[in-house]
C-alpha cells in the first residue's frame, strides 16, 4: 500500500458514504462474536488462541510514533470515562489505532496533530458501535479549542479505518481470557476473583501506553496480567520454571507459550520498575487559547471532507 505524499490524504476515503449505513451488517459478517465471559471451556479457548495465532502472524510490525500514540491513547481513555464506556471499548479503540498506524504508517508534522485526534475519534466511535448498547452521536464526542471535526469528516475517517482493517473489527482481546486464567492461575483464591479481575482490567488499559496491540498475542498478555494481578506481593519474581508450572494443567499449552509468557512477564516487570524510578511523561492536553494578542491560537473547524490541503496551514474557516 503506497504512502500518500500528503498526510491529509490518509484521511480522505473515496468510497461512497452511503456504505456507512451498512456498517453493522458488514462488520457482523466479517467474524463471529467472541463473548468476554468464557468460563473454563478448554476447547473454546484453544480455538480462540488458534484464531489469534493466525492473525498475529500476518500483521505488519512497523513502529509508530510514540508521542502521537500517547496523545491519542490519553484522549481515548479520558473520553471513555466521560461517556462511561466499558474498559474493553477503550482497549479495542486503541487496538484499532495500533492496527491502522502500523498498516498506514503516518509521520505527522508539527502542524498536523489534528490528524491523530481525528483518528482517535473515529477509532473510539467504531469501538463503541461494536461494544456499547448506547452509542453517542458523532457530534457528541468532545472537541477542544484547537480542532472541531464535523460528523461527515469523522464518518469518512471511520470508513478509512474499516477499509484498512478489512472490516475485521471483532477483535480478540485479553478481556476474553481473564475469567479463564483466573480459574487456572488462582484456583485457591488467595486473592478474590473480583479483585483479580479489577486489577487486571485496570492494568490492561494502563499497559496500552507501553505495549502495542501487535507486540504480543492477547492470550499471553491476559495470562501475564492475571498472574501479576493475583500475586500477593509486588516483590515476588517468578522463574521460567515457576511460570511453566502455573500453566501445566492447560491441555493446549505448549513450551513455546511458556517462553512467550516469560518474555512478556519480564517486560511488564521492567515497565513497573521504570514507573517507580522516573516520573510519567507529560502528555499534551488542550489549553485555553489566550484571549488576545498575536499568540492566540486559531480555532480550526473541519467540515469539508474533500479538503486536500493541511488544515493547520490554512487561515480561512475549513
Amino acid at each position: 500500500m503506497g504512502e500518500p505524499s500528503d498526510s491529509l490524504a490518509l484521511f480522505l476515503c473515496h468510497e461512497s458514504e452511503s456504505s456507512l449505513n451498512e456498517d453493522d451488517e458488514r462488520i457482523e459478517r466479517s467474524e463471529e462474536h467472541f463473548p468476554t465471559t468464557i468460563g473454563d471451556d478448554e476447547d473454546y479457548v484453544a480455538e480462540l488462541v488458534l484464531k489469534e495465532n493466525r492473525r498475529f502472524e500476518t500483521e505488519p510490525t512497523k513502529t509508530t510514533s510514540s508521542v502521537d500514540r500517547l496523545i491519542a491513547i490519553d484522549w481515548i481513555l479520558t473520553t471513555r470515562t466521560r461517556f462511561g464506556f466499558q474498559q474493553q471499548t477503550a482497549y479495542i479503540a486503541i487496538s484499532y489505532l495500533d492496527l491502522f498506524l502500523q498498516r498506514r504508517f503516518i509521520g505527522l508534522q508539527r502542524d498536523e496533530t489534528w490528524a491523530i485526534r481525528l483518528l482517535s475519534v473515529a477509532c473510539l466511535s467504531l469501538a463503541a458501535k461494536m461494544e456499547e448498547r448506547i452509542v453517542p452521536g458523532l457530534s457528541q464526542y468532545p472537541q477542544d479549542h484547537d480542532f472541531v471535526f464535523k460528523p461527515d469528516v469523522i464518518r469518512k475517517t471511520e470508513l478509512l479505518v474499516l477499509s484498512t482493517l478489512d472490516w475485521k473489527m471483532n477483535l480478540i482481546t485479553p478481556f476474553h481470557y481473564l475469567n479463564y486464567f483466573v480459574a487456572k492461575i488462582s484456583p485457591d483464591h488467595s486473592v478474590s476473583k473480583e479483585l483479580v479481575l479489577l486489577r487486571s482490567s485496570d492494568s490492561l488499559l494502563a499497559l496500552t501506553k507501553e505495549i502495542s496491540f501487535t507486540d504480543y498475542r492477547q492470550f499471553v498478555v491476559a495470562a501475564v496480567t492475571t498472574m501479576l494481578a493475583s500475586s500477593t506481593s509486588s516483590d515476588i519474581r517468578l522463574t521460567r520454571e515457576e511460570i511453566a508450572n502455573k500453566f501445566g494443567s492447560i491441555s493446549w499449552w505448549t513450551s513455546n507459550e511458556n517462553e512467550n509468557v516469560y518474555l512478556c512477564y519480564q517486560r511488564m516487570l521492567e515497565i513497573e520498575e521504570r514507573k517507580h524510578m522516573t516520573p510519567p511523561p507529560e502528555i499534551a492536553v488542550p489549553r485555553e487559547p489566550p484571549a488576545s494578542g498575536s499568540g492566540a491560537k486559531r480555532r480550526l473547524s473541519f467540515d469539508d471532507p474533500d479538503q486536500t490541503s493541511p488544515p493547520a496551514k490554512r487561515t480561512r474557516r475549513l
